[in-house]
């Protein structure tokens, strides 16, 4: 069981039983069933914006939701659990979101890990609540709760929502972001070169945006393709409500696909374009894009590509010489590399 996991649990003999309770991205263990067990007459319902950890919960038996944010309705939750996420800006979304949820009396918990910044989050709940509390320390976790929440207006998604636009091969793509998407609100350095690359190319056939984030590089080849089919794939649910925003801005059409990694893809591509992730929640995790990425040779046809952006210092070209005939650099800067794979 994980930390966070195991400071809820240590302290559900304060908890009120008989709830119904929201957890908002639980860990992928069985905390959840100690919950379900608590509330008894109640209800527990689970709500998770990572694909990989809705797919565990669901196979378990859970009554989980996959979603960029929880479905409103008429109930009110008596307690809502959150875990802290890495950005603050989203654990400000996420708290404005779990008020408009809870009832008049109801409380709420907020759970992370020292190294994630909880120490620090007392200060966002107060934006929100009345009262705060530190319920328990331990297991390098904070636990806090809070009450009394200063506002219950209807939640609003758009009023976190970020428009910009970026220029590619001449014209103007808008994108919509929302905090908890890669490179919220800007272009990152390593889409940019990827961007500058593909601004020189020609697409045929069906094209898959992997780890798509807000959706842009899928947005840009769709934009200068029409004949091409593109497929935008991403396993959180906030990047995906992005990258619907932002085909809808521009007035394009493509497939936007949930997907743990490559388990929900059964089609073949002729190219596959990603700027793959790096971060595993709060840990820099260099291996995380090639494992994602290692049954990807499957999924394109002979002749297809593999076009990925890199931080230079990556030995990408070393695992792709393996699995693809011919491997080749596109474009270099200091501090990142666009390679091709040809299968």
């Amino acid at each position: 069981m994980f930390a966070v996991s195991q400071i809820i649990e240590k302290n559900l003999h304060r908890a009120k039983s008989d709830a119904s309770i929201l957890w908002i991205n639980p860990e992928v263990d069985d905390c959840w069933r100690a919950l379900e067990a608590l509330a008894n007459r109640g209800s527990l319902k689970l709500f998770s914006q990572d694909f990989g950890g809705y797919s565990y919960l669901q196979g378990a038996g859970a009554n989980v939701e996959f979603a960029a944010f929880p479905t409103a309705g008429e109930e009110k939750y008596d307690w809502i659990i959150v875990k802290l996420p890495r950005q603050k800006a989203l654990l400000d979304m996420l708290l404005d979101c779990a008020v408009s949820l809870l009832a008049k009396d109801g409380v709420l918990w907020l759970a992370g890990e020292n190294k994630a910044g909880i120490k620090s989050a007392d200060k966002l709940l107060k934006r929100h609540f009345g009262r705060s509390r530190t319920l328990d320390n331990a297991r390098h976790c904070r636990l806090y709760e809070a009450g009394g929440h200063l506002h219950q207006a209807r939640f609003s998604p758009s009023d976190y929502s970020t428009q910009w636009t970026l220029s590619f091969a001449g014209a103007g793509i808008n994108v919509v972001s929302y905090p908890g998407v890669f490179a919220h609100g800007r272009l990152d350095e390593g889409t940019a070169l990827l961007l500058d690359t593909l601004a020189t190319m020609d697409f045929k056939g069906d094209v898959l945006d992997f780890a798509c984030g807000a959706g842009l590089i899928g947005a840009c080849i769709a934009a200068r393709n029409a004949d091409v089919s593109v497929t935008l794939l991403d396993n959180n649910a906030l990047a995906l409500r992005a990258c619907k925003e932002t085909l809808d801005a521009n007035h394009l059409n493509a497939t936007v696909l949930a997907s743990d990694g490559l388990s929900e893809i059964d089609g073949i591509y002729d190219i596959v374009v990603s700027n793959p992730p790096i971060h595993a929640g709060v840990r820099t995790d260099n291996q995380m894009g090639m494992n994602l990425l290692k049954s990807i040779r499957e999924n394109i046809s002979p002749g297809g590509k593999l076009i990925l952006v890199a931080n230079v210092h990556l030995p990408y070209e070393n695992w792709l010489s393996k699995q693809f005939k011919k491997v080749n650099e596109l474009a270099a800067n200091e501090n990142y590399k666009v390679i091709a794979a040809k299968k």
